[in-house]
């Protein structure tokens, strides 16, 4: 069998794995900005009595569009406005993302961050989560010309938020398409995964390195280890664990090495390419489009040099 046979068989499964009502395709390349205008809202106590402070990139264009829930570094404690040049891309291929903090603001005038830690705790953070999913799903009926396909949603984490993300899926695995673990960190990923769930698991060469800000036995390698096909596994090469964030957030973490990080001269450039690889796997798992595997599967149409690639779509069983 040739690998382009190879590859539509596996997209073709994966797009199959999950079925629902027709959404939105982006047929672009995911490297590249996506086709819509996106929007924003902000969601807050305050205002619209939303539990978590929440932030909504979402196509302009009135469609169908499948659902995006996303949680950010440190426990869910980095905020959303930090990841929103790579949310808002993602949003841009035909998606809703929601961005939900634990916490905000993070910090009052006066408290560290282990004071800010020790407040996130206070109550269930994994309840609190999952409250905040089956609201939004009631308040955005009307908030948009558009229709949001729940039926069809990914889980997208970065660093310990991904701790998070995993209780979300083993309480209740069923409400999620597929999952997207961005340079994950999580001390409950011991255990081989008893179903299958889509997934990708991105790592960065640096995020290991200096201070680690990925911890080796609890990060993208474990999660590949321990996950069910179909699942991919993407290691940057070259680029660290604060990367991904805006030039605000990424200037605290590079002046203060909290993570090794790459100088400033290509971080446009590396957005560009995680939100193309993120977008090129929710274009597969959610929308269904069955070439847009190849993107993060085949070498040759990755941009930036990787040091480990691996695939596994063999599945046997369907659970």
């Amino acid at each position: 069998m040739g690998p382009h046979i190879f590859l539509l068989l596996c997209a073709t499964y994966l797009a199959l794995l999950y079925g629902g009502q027709s959404v939105f395709v982006d047929q672009g390349n995911p490297y590249a900005d996506g086709p819509l205008r996106v929007g924003e809202l902000s969601l807050a106590k305050t205002i619209v009595n939303s539990s978590l402070h929440s932030k909504v990139f979402f196509p302009l264009k009135p469609d169908t569009y499948a659902a995006v829930y996303f949680i950010g570094g440190l426990g869910g404690l980095v905020p959303t406005e930090t990841y929103e040049i790579f949310l808002s891309k993602v949003a841009s291929h035909g998606f809703f993302v929601f961005g939900v903090d634990i916490l905000f603001p993070v910090y009052s005038a006066h408290s560290t961050p282990q004071e800010a830690s020790r407040r996130k705790n206070i109550g269930d953070a994994l309840e609190k989560y999952y409250s905040q999913l089956i609201w939004l799903q009631s308040y955005m009926r009307n908030q948009t010309l558009s229709t949001i396909a729940w039926d069809k949603l990914a889980l997208v984490c970065h660093s310990a938020g991904c701790d998070d993300t995993l209780r979300l899926i083993l309480g209740n695995r069923t409400m999620y398409s597929a999952s997207v673990f961005l340079e994950p960190y999580s001390k409950n990923v011991k255990t081989k995964m008893g179903f299958q769930m889509p997934a990708l698991m991105y790592g960065t060469q640096l995020s290991e390195e200096g201070l680690p800000c990925a911890i080796k036995g609890f990060d993208w390698n474990q999660f590949y280890d321990v996950w069910q096909c179909p699942k991919i596994k993407l290691e940057a090469s070259g680029f660290g664990h604060c990367d991904i964030l805006d030039p605000e957030a990424w200037e605290v973490c590079h002046l203060t090495h909290f993570c090794k990080t790459t100088n400033n001269t290509r971080l446009s450039e590396y957005r560009q390419f995680v939100q193309g690889a993120v977008s090129s796997f929710l274009m597969t798992t959610l929308q269904g489009r069955t070439d847009a595997l190849s993107y993060i599967s085949d070498i040759r149409k990755i941009p930036l040099p990787v040091m480990d690639l691996k695939t596994e779509f063999n599945c046997s069983t369907i659970h």
